[in-house]
């Protein structure tokens, strides 16, 4: 290879050994001109005339200045060379790809890091037009501004996409400068690095930033983006813009029964349901929890937005298998509409999640449309949560007992304790209104505490005082049911009272129980081994099947007050009733039915073989001070009718 530090150092080093040469000859010349008379006739040990020494001296001393020079420039010139082949070190070995171009914009020099991020050879790459690396990606616009920059400053860095030998286009920063001759750029040196890492790094947080990581679906963050695209769709289009905000029922009982676990994979499964329905053309995202949002875009009319709603709650509600265990859920929907309901993102949002609470305090597993006296009832539910807390801790909850008769013989033979909400102000509050609130901001675990600790603290009491009611019966609401602890939260319950197990009753709905079958069993048989006797609440509402029956260890069925309420005009209710009475006798279980009126009902379940009663026909729920006085006023033998 050609090195010009190397041949220049050469050519300097023979030019003054010329010049060297030539002096000397010079001065030899002068010293031989002296005439040879003027040498013989010299004394020799006078002295010989300045004139013949002087180009002598003048000769020695520039032969040794030349000299001296010589080995300077000689070390000059190698540290020169040093330097060079340092710098070309330098550049064979940096991370970084270097290149050099001409200026017009040939490829002159690369380095190895450079064949090994664009995938070309030196050979290869040599005399190419630096276009070659170039992608369309960035546009004509960006180049023109990129060597409008370079000819101004002389230097230009960013960000740029390149394109490799295989055509790929990977992202890299780039740092370009101009060497210029004068004002001239004769040449362009490159640096850059590929950071597609990087860029693969930022892609991958701004996913996460903008995703729900467990089921993929855009999240609250990236809800604010889609509302405006959505939003600012509607109002070109003059369409309707329908909001839904949509919540899982009973999701905490799954996690409470079956684990997080289970419950995400539940939700994986709800938003891929979702999707399914919604399509490619709206949005769904999730808020967070057991709550999802879909937009629903170019509404024509609220017929529309039933279909979507009913296609999701079919989709929804079809079982579910999560680690074996068959899953039945449902869901709740509050509707909003732009722009009759809103104009504003904040607005749309809040009036659906009202008409979603509005739903779920109506049953669940329903939908609800948005409506303006909705936020009053939204108000007034967000106070009566805040002073449910107050009330728990200023004893201003209380309980009521509803006697249970023995229908052939007329006698109390077990209470069922009910809590009432005795406000300062408000009076009395009924548990309608407070036992769904209870249950959806968690306060459901320590209510149901207080209400099952002072249940067995009064039926010991009775106890204590000969005063037998028989069993105290104590609904159980399903998220109790749920807590993995609520076997030994129970038998501390009855430590702490002294009540015997075999007088406490749980009533536990059968739809809690056969939410999860498996872990239901579990839990009734740690109850029924402490003596706790067991009450099917509801019977008849549920799904529950013989073969399940015969798994659960219960003792009583209660007859659901509906079909109670319409045997008189319902032919169909009655022949269930009695249909539930003869499973029962079966079974070896006991019945209850409870909601009785009127004294023709009581005819009817007495000529069915219902053995015990419950209802407004004998008695209202009533303090226990009460009970004791109907006790004591019934006489034996005697059922009234």
């Amino acid at each position: 290879m050609h090195n010009p530090a190397v041949a220049g150092r050469k050519l300097v080093m023979v030019a003054l050994g010329a010049i060297a040469l030539v002096w000397s000859v010079v001065a030899y010349g002068l010293l031989t001109a002296v005439p040879p008379a003027a040498q013989s006739g010299l004394d020799t040990g006078a002295a010989m005339p300045a004139i013949s020494w002087l180009p002598l001296l003048t000769a020695g001393l520039f032969s040794c200045l030349v000299l001296f020079g010589l080995q300077t420039l000689r070390r000059s010139l190698r540290l020169a060379g040093e330097q060079i082949e340092l710098h070309r070190k330098i550049i064979h070995h940096a991370s970084e790809a270097v290149l050099v171009i001409d200026a017009d914009q040939r490829i002159l020099a690369v380095n190895p890091a450079f064949e090994q991020v664009s995938g070309y050879t030196t050979a290869e790459i040599i005399g190419q037009s630096s276009e070659l690396l170039c992608s369309e990606r960035n546009g004509p616009d960006f180049y023109q501004k990129l060597w409008s920059g370079l000819r101004d400053t002389g230097q230009w860095e960013g960000e740029i996409w390149g394109r490799s030998k295989s055509g790929e286009l990977f992202p890299r920063l780039l740092r370009l400068n101009a060497v210029c001759e004068g004002d001239v750029p004769t040449h362009y040196v490159a640096v850059f690095s590929d950071i597609s890492a990087q860029k693969a790094q930022e892609a991958r947080i701004e996913y996460l930033a903008h995703h729900d990581p467990l089921t993929g679906l855009p999240n609250r963050v990236a809800l604010g983006n889609y509302f405006e695209r959505a939003l600012s769709a509607a109002r070109d289009n003059g369409s309707q813009l329908a909001v839904l905000i949509i919540d899982l029922d009973n999701f905490k009982m799954v996690n409470d029964s079956l684990g997080h676990h289970a419950g995400d994979r539940l939700l994986c499964e709800v938003a891929r349901r979702l999707l399914q329905v919604a399509g490619e053309f709206d949005q769904v995202i999730r808020l967070g929890g057991d709550e999802f949002v879909l937009l629903l875009e170019n509404v024509p009319n609220t017929d529309v937005v039933l279909t979507n709603v009913q296609a999701l709650m079919k989709a929804v509600s079809e079982t579910c298998e999560i680690d074996g265990h068959p899953l039945h859920t449902s869901l709740s929907i509050g509707i909003s509409l732009f722009p009759g309901d809103g104009d504003t993102p904040e607005a749309l949002m809040r009036n659906a999640d009202t008409a979603m609470y509005y739903a779920k305090a109506n049953g669940r597993n329903k939908y609800q449309f948005f409506a303006a006296p909705m936020n009053a009832a939204a108000n007034k539910r967000l106070h009566l949560e805040s002073e449910l807390w107050e009330a728990l801790a200023n004893n201003e909850l209380l309980l009521h007992y509803q006697p249970q008769l023995d229908l052939p013989s007329g006698r109390i033979v077990g209470v069922e304790a009910l809590v009432r909400w005795q406000h300062p102000k408000l009076g009395m509050i009924p548990p309608a209104d407070f036992i769904p609130v209870a249950e959806d901001s968690g306060l459901i675990l320590p209510l149901g505490h207080w209400v099952l600790l002072t249940a067995c603290r009064q039926a010991k009491a009775w106890l204590d005082a000969g005063i037998d009611m028989g069993e105290i019966a104590v609904n159980i609401s399903a998220y109790q049911f749920r807590q993995p602890e609520f076997a030994q939260s129970v038998r501390a319950v009855l430590a702490e009272s002294g009540l015997p197990a075999e007088r406490l009753e749980l009533e536990i709905t059968e739809s809690t129980i056969m939410h999860s079958a498996d872990s239901s069993v579990t839990t009734l048989e740690e109850l029924k081994a402490m003596g706790v006797k067991l009450a099917v609440d509801d019977f008849g509402t549920g799904y529950s099947s013989l073969s399940y029956l015969r798994r659960f260890p219960i003792d009583r069925l209660k007859i659901d007050r509906s079909f109670v309420a319409d045997m008189e005009s319902d032919a169909d209710a009655a022949s269930l009733v009695a249909s539930i009475i003869a499973l029962g006798g079966s079974l070896g279980l006991r019945l209850v039915a409870e909601g009785v009126e009127n004294s023709a009902q009581v005819s009817s379940l007495r000529e069915m073989a219902c053995e015990r009663v419950q209802g407004f026909h004998f008695c209202r729920p009533m303090p226990a001070e009460g009970v004791v006085d109907m006790l004591n006023s019934l006489r034996p033998g005697i059922a009234p009718d």
